[in-house]
C-alpha cells in the first residue's frame, strides 16, 4: 500500500500525455528487452529445446552464478541504454535532447526488443560452457 501511494498514481492519471508518451513508453522501454532476450534464448541460444525438469532444480543447468543470469542482465541494460536519453527528455530532466534520441525512445519496445535479441546470444556464446549446454536432441 506505501508503495503505491509513493509512486503517485493520480499523477499518472493527470494527463494523458504523462499516461502514455511517459509511463506507457517507458514501462515498454523495459518489456522490449525482457521480450527479446527470452525469444531469442529460447530459439537461438536453446534451438528449442528446454530441459523443463532443470527449470526447477536448485543446481540445475538454469542456475548461472547464484541465481543470475548475467548475460541477461547486462543485454537487459544495454537493450534498455538506447531508449534512456529519451527517456528523460520525456520527464523532462534533459530538455535539449537530440530529436534522434526521442525518435528511438519513441520506438522504445522495438527498439529495446531488436538490441537485446541481438546482444543476448553473443554474450551467451562468450560465458562459459557449463550454462551453454542445451538439452541434447
Amino acid at each position: 500500500m506505501v508503495i503505491g501511494i509513493l509512486m503517485f498514481p493520480w499523477k499518472l492519471m493527470e494527463s494523458a500525455n504523462a499516461y502514455i508518451f511517459v509511463w506507457l513508453i517507458a514501462y515498454g522501454a523495459l518489456l522490449g528487452p525482457i521480450a527479446g532476450i527470452m525469444i531469442s534464448d529460447f530459439y537461438l541460444v536453446r534451438r528449442s529445446k528446454i530441459a523443463a525438469d532443470d527449470l526447477f532444480l536448485k543446481d540445475g543447468r538454469y542456475r548461472y552464478r547464484n541465481g543470475w543470469n548475467l548475460s541477461g542482465v547486462a543485454a537487459l541494460f544495454i537493450g534498455v541504454a538506447p531508449c534512456f536519453p529519451g527517456f528523460l527528455h520525456a520527464v523532462g530532466l534533459w530538455p535539449a535532447c537530440p530529436d534522434y534520441l526521442t525518435t528511438i525512445y519513441d520506438y522504445s519496445w522495438f527498439v529495446g526488443f531488436s538490441v537485446a535479441f541481438v546482444v543476448y546470444p553473443v554474450l551467451m556464446g562468450l560465458s562459459t560452457p557449463a550454462r551453454r549446454d542445451t538439452v541434447a536432441s
